[in-house]
């Protein structure tokens, strides 16, 4: 009775060790087979790495300014009767721009000028009377004062009315306009915004550790955001002789033509300062460079032999050092000679030793002064 059982009992085991023997083999079978697989060749875009003459710079951030700008304000108290511009019109200097209510004032002149008049006619018949001994000097130069002192009521007289006929201290274009007719304004009301648009500056902070490399009349580059297919040139017109105290920065201001009138005050500007020598450079549009905490690095391309005999394109891990920026330019200061092929797009996928094949169907941007449609 036991024996059948152990028979049975022996029989079952030598399955399932069959079973799961046959089981394993297959397993060891696939693992081997996939090991054996290497994965498909990752697609990419690549660049070769080019040597570059850049004109060492540089770059800050500054706001433009005109070279010349004023609130045009009245001089003295006063309504306004006439208004002689529109808002946005350019003018020349000395140009009439308002006049305030003086037919008072010119109703005194006419008695001033009555009052001149009469001084000068009694110093002559005082001299006439001196000649003849009939009265003393000091006659006559009571009459001098007198007449000197109508000619100053005159001319302060004249001098008011003047001053409130109100003109464009220099030519430039005028902003919107801040009165009315009829409006009564008093000394330091602003009438309109007058800007001399011939020239603009623009004012930047520069680190102090730079100071050295600064010159008066060196050239600038200036791009704003409202022109972004144009870089305006200029020229450093002043250096401030201390640095700041809160930020260790030193201010520049440079001054630039403005012919066309594109650029306004206010403008938020970039600035290039372009220093004297020329330095060759390696060059790889910024898309190539991947950035972690461990540093800066880029995917070569080498063509190497694989097991099968084919040759084919593998990417290598490759450690750099990075400089200045162009645009999309960056510059490689170590780590790579000019010639590598660059991987520029698909880094994610891409591990050291992986096989790609390039694709150039999408370029990647190169520009060292690209523009929005560009992007």
């Amino acid at each position: 009775m036991r024996r059948p059982m152990l028979y049975m009992l022996a029989a079952t085991v030598l399955f399932f060790g069959a079973l799961f023997g046959w089981k394993a083999f297959v397993g060891a079978q696939m693992q081997a087979s996939m090991a054996a697989m290497r994965p498909p060749p990752v697609t990419v875009s690549a660049t070769t790495a080019t040597t570059e003459s850049w004109t060492p710079t540089i770059a800050a951030v500054g706001s433009l300014r005109a070279s010349r700008g004023v609130d045009v304000t009245a001089q003295v108290a006063g309504q306004i009767i006439s208004l002689d511009f529109e808002s946005g019109d350019v003018v020349a200097a000395g140009e009439l721009l308002a006049r305030q209510y003086a037919a008072d004032e010119e109703a005194q002149l006419a008695g001033l000028a009555a009052d001149r008049r009469l001084a000068e006619i009694n110093l002559r018949r005082a001299h006439e009377l001196a000649k003849q001994k009939l009265i003393a000097a000091f006659d006559v130069d009571t009459r001098e004062t007198d007449l000197e002192r109508a000619r100053a009521a005159e001319d302060e007289l004249r001098l008011k009315i003047r001053q409130k006929s109100i003109q464009a201290p220099f030519a430039g274009r005028l902003g919107i306009r801040r009165v009315d007719l009829g409006q009564y304004i008093n000394p330091g009301d602003p009438i309109v915004r007058l800007e001399a648009l011939d020239q603009i500056l623009v004012d930047f902070p520069v680190p102090q550790q730079q100071l050295g490399r600064l010159r008066l009349g060196q050239p600038v580059s200036v791009a704003v955001d409202a022109w972004p297919e144009q870089r305006f040139r200029g020229k450093i017109l002043a250096i401030e002789p201390q640095v700041e105290r809160d930020t260790r920065n030193i201010r520049v201001r440079a001054q630039m033509d403005n012919p066309d009138g594109k650029l306004v005050p206010g403008m938020f500007a970039r600035i290039d300062i372009e220093l004297p020598a020329l330095t060759q450079v390696v060059t790889l549009p910024h898309a190539a460079v991947t950035h972690s905490p461990y540093g800066d690095s880029v995917f070569v391309v080498t063509e190497q032999p694989g097991e099968d005999g084919q040759r084919g394109l593998v990417v290598a891990n490759t450690l750099v050092v990075t400089g200045d920026t162009r645009g999309d330019q960056i510059a490689i200061t170590s780590g790579l000679e000019a010639g590598a092929l660059v991987v520029t797009a698909g880094q994610q996928k891409l591990r050291n030793g992986a096989q790609v094949v390039i694709d150039n169907s999408v370029p990647v941007s190169n520009d060292p002064q690209p523009r929005p449609e560009n992007n």
